[in-house]
């Protein structure tokens, strides 16, 4: 048996400008404000720094809030 999926495209484009929307990370970047992102697979307290010039460092935070530099 094979299962028809109706796609429909200009919803999925909706949903993604939504996603976009919701994620500030360009708009601090743009205004001099570095920003944190996670990927997948990251462990806990592990997140990627980006710097507005376009610099990245991944930094572990600690429960204390402090901020290490893990790798540049």
């Amino acid at each position: 048996m094979v299962q028809k999926i109706e796609l429909d495209i200009e919803t999925i484009f909706e949903e993604l400008n939504t996603i976009e929307m919701d994620d500030n990370t360009k708009e601090l970047l743009q205004n001099g404000v570095p920003a944190y992102i996670k990927e997948p697979g990251m462990a806990n307290g592990f997140m990627i720094k980006l710097y507005p010039n376009g610099t990245k460092k991944t930094v572990h935070i600690d429960a204390s809030f402090n901020e290490t530099v893990v790798n540049l």
